[in-house]
């Protein structure tokens, strides 16, 4: 909760929206650092309309089908259309939970959108004490969108840049940093992708001196998503090839006398591999595939890994599950097989991946694997 609410009252208008021309004014005239102390929570900034067919009414809001709900074919303009609905996270009313913000129709919701696409109460967002945001649905006509998908869990985290619809409106989740930019004009986004060599894996020190640098919310903005970090070593003995086919995986046999755990090396933990879901338009469940092969999302040129190993499903956002595609050496979660209608993944969990041995790490979490503790920062 912020700590001083008096210093921003000047800037709201009516429904609790922030003045988009008086907030533009303020970011021009002042540093990054004092706009954020005026401001200190994140935002929900108008995106646009979507285009689509409505429908007769269902429950309390018309039926919206958009015509297009990927957001990979709608890139997000400098200036939005919807760039004047700004709604900060800060109750204007001292009853209720001050932690958390319902969304909808209805002239009770802390954040009002008058619109018949809208449910009565189309959705909630709820602040942790740690200040994160996490989305809450609720039973509507229209579903809540996060990404242009719905989601089935009750609550999803937020990240910078996260687009929400509600209705057949877009928002866009920015942080206090993100708004000032964009009111600035200027493109601050670093993405994963510029950290990442041609097999998928991230650069270990560029991606330790960006979490250094910028605190753990701005490099869980840039991760977004868990990683495969490795960890541990099995030893053991790899079998000849049934052939002289180099295609062929080598069957892996760990060695016991050293014990049933993998040998925890720190050269290991370089290796980190981002799950980013595959940038392919019209894609239900974005699917990663790992493996040997050139062909894959994530390539692991390693002997006890076979060309075509395992997948990672992105069914919502927050649920990952891992499958393995009987591969020569099978895929593990904590010295498990992976069950043939695969597993869901956990933070923490360790996944075995030939005689390698990873850990599967929300972006919080990696941020205190990477970081020593004595120069952490918020």
């Amino acid at each position: 909760m912020p700590q001083d609410v008096h210093a921003i009252q000047p800037f709201f208008r009516n429904s609790g929206r922030l003045d988009l021309y008086a907030l533009e004014s303020f970011a021009n005239e002042h540093s990054e650092q004092e706009f954020v102390r005026l401001l200190q929570v994140p935002v929900l900034m108008g995106n646009e309309v979507l285009q689509g067919e409505l429908s007769s009414r269902s429950g309390d809001a018309s039926t919206f089908f958009p015509t297009d709900p990927s957001i990979n074919k709608r890139p997000i303009q400098s200036r939005p259309p919807l760039m004047h609905l700004i709604f900060p996270f800060i109750k204007q009313t001292s009853t209720g939970n001050p932690d958390f913000f319902s969304i909808g129709f209805g002239e009770n919701n802390d954040f009002i959108l008058p619109d018949y696409t809208v449910s009565t109460v189309q959705a909630g967002i709820r602040r942790t004490g740690a200040n994160r945001y996490l989305l809450r649905n609720a039973p509507s006509t229209n579903p809540t969108l996060i990404n242009g998908r719905s989601h089935e869990k009750t609550e999803v985290f937020l990240h910078d840049d996260d687009r929400l619809t509600f209705g057949r409106y877009e928002f866009l989740f920015l942080t206090p940093s993100a708004l000032y930019y964009r009111l600035k004009g200027i493109e601050l986004k670093v993405r994963i992708q510029n950290f990442l060599d041609s097999l998928g894996k991230a650069d270990h020190d560029a991606l330790k001196n960006y979490a250094i640098r910028h605190g753990q919310e701005m490099f869980e903005q840039l991760i977004a998503n868990p990683s495969l970090v490795g960890f541990g070593l099995f030893r053991g003995y790899s079998l000849d090839r049934a052939s002289e086919d180099i295609d062929t995986t080598m069957a892996f046999l760990p060695d016991l006398t050293f014990g049933s755990e993998a040998r925890h090396m720190k050269m290991l933990e370089r290796a980190i591999y981002p799950l980013i879901p595959p940038d392919v338009a019209d894609v239900s469940t974005p699917t990663l595939r790992i493996g040997r092969s050139e062909s894959n999302d994530i390539i692991m040129p390693e002997g006890s890994i076979s060309n075509q190993h395992a997948t990672i499903e992105i069914p919502g956002p927050g649920h990952y599950r891992i499958h393995d595609l009987e591969s020569t050496n099978g895929t593990f979660i904590n010295d498990r097989p992976t069950p043939a209608q695969g597993q869901d993944l956990l933070d923490g969990q360790r996944i075995k991946l030939g005689r390698f041995e990873f850990l599967f790490l929300f972006p919080g979490s990696l941020y205190f694997h990477m970081t020593p503790a004595n120069i952490r920062r918020p």
